[in-house]
């Protein structure tokens, strides 16, 4: 008797575990699709250039939609999942997502192009706040660091699938197909994730919108925390345009090669960021009392290796050189995210950590957004102006333009090292 009372008890909490881990891969799934949405410019440049007979200034607006689509839904991104719970928020999220797709992949001109990344963007946006608030219920607090890490990590596979394989797959079949595949795939997932999670429980959260605004205009007029904004933005618009935007098209024009193979590096990159993400992630919390030292020597690194992808370096140490500098820039971006989570968790307190978190992605987005048609101009000015590549071809990006991308970067990176100075005396008070 007490052998079957047992396995009343196990048997529906075995299923409970099962139906959370099928509820949280739908929704790591849709982040995947979202962070493979977010990086993969760098291997459709080629094509996308040729088909809509534009030039850099074109990729530029490309990637620059698709932040400005992400920057506008940070802020109410909280708040909706607050509101409305996880899987409208996701299921909504979803279709956004795969429409928007579907509609870059049928797009006949520029203007349809920036729409639809639009739409992409702000249905990617709502993902991982989504996929963080479904951790929190579905799993016991023991348990939330190692998921919440993990899925974080989903992310990163996505970004794996948007450089060698997705560079293969453009050059095979199209990046028109390969896009109409990846909303198709959406949609698929869709339709698992509208099985998989529970319908959401009653909201009793009096959060507003207005409040949400009210607590981030407060939270600006502290010094500190324009701090905290200014590290995350840094290193997000700086390792998303180098990795996301112009990493492939970059080594595929060094060592001349094809987007395919030029890939490796950028699948390097993404493996040693979830690397980092896990092993620099555990570090991060021995050093919670240095963590603005940590930040800065983080960010001097970081601008180190990229200075070390200088054409003329590259050219004369080859494609293996490349790679190991990928690698390590990898190890180091995956580092830094956890280091500025505790920041923002000590300036915001745990009551306001949304609110923080929201702030922070938002300045990184403006700052992503509006770097990119500035980075386009600058490399197409520079080429135009070598007077190598760009004689044959007024779109072209020769080392010059690289040069320039690089010089851009490393001055993107300086409010990497003024933020953690801005935060330094609040956190040694906290």
């Amino acid at each position: 008797m007490a052998m079957l009372d047992q396995q009343a008890v196990y048997a529906p909490t075995s299923r409970l575990t099962d139906r959370a881990y099928l509820a949280w891969a739908a929704v790591a799934i849709a982040y995947a699709i979202a962070f493979l949405q977010r990086v993969s410019p760098q291997s459709i440049t080629g094509s996308f250039m040729h088909d809509f007979n534009t030039d850099a200034a074109g990729v530029a607006m490309l990637a620059s939609s698709y932040f400005w689509g992400y920057t506008l839904m940070q802020i109410p991104a909280g708040l909706l999942v607050d509101r409305y719970g996880v899987k409208h928020v996701v299921l909504t999220s979803m279709v956004a997502s795969s429409l928007g797709s579907a509609a870059f992949a049928l797009a006949p001109n520029l203007v349809d192009v920036f729409a639809a990344r639009l739409i992409v963007a702000c249905g990617d946006a709502l993902v991982f706040t989504a996929l963080l608030k479904l951790v929190a219920q579905s799993f016991a607090d023991e348990r939330f660091g190692m998921m919440s890490g993990i899925s974080q990590v989903s992310g990163y596979v996505g970004g794996v699938i948007a450089t060698t394989p997705l560079a293969a797959a453009v050059s095979g079949f199209g990046w028109r197909s390969c896009f109409l595949f990846i909303a198709c795939i959406g949609l698929a997932n869709l339709a698992f994730a509208k099985v998989a999670l529970k319908p959401d429980p009653v909201s009793h959260s009096n959060k507003t919108l207005k409040g949400v605004v009210v607590a981030a205009r407060q939270a600006l007029g502290h010094l500190a925390n324009w701090g905290c904004a200014m590290t995350f933005a840094s290193h997000f618009a700086v390792v998303t345009t180098l990795s996301g935007v112009w990493g492939i098209p970059m080594v595929a024009h060094f060592f001349n090669i094809s987007p395919t193979a030029a890939g490796t590096p950028l699948l390097a990159f993404m493996i040693g960021n979830a690397l980092g993400s896990i092993f620099l992630g555990h570090a991060a919390d021995r050093a919670a009392g240095a963590l603005d030292r940590a930040l800065i020597g983080i960010c001097v690194l970081r601008m180190l290796l990229i200075a070390m992808l200088v054409p003329a370096i590259a050219h004369a140490f080859g494609l293996v050189y490349v790679t190991v500098i990928f690698t390590a820039l990898g190890l180091v971006a995956g580092g830094t995210v956890p280091l500025v989570l505790k920041c923002v968790k000590k300036l915001y307190t745990a009551d306001l950590i949304g609110v923080g978190a929201s702030v922070n992605t938002t300045a990184a987005g403006i700052f992503a957004g509006a770097a990119q048609p500035v980075i386009g101009f600058a490399m197409l000015a520079a080429s135009q102006l070598s007077g190598t590549d760009a004689v044959h071809s007024a779109a072209a990006i020769d080392d010059a333009g690289y040069v320039a991308l690089i010089v851009i970067l490393l001055l993107m990176s300086l409010p990497g090292i003024a933020g953690p100075l801005l935060m330094r005396s609040k956190l040694i008070a906290r």
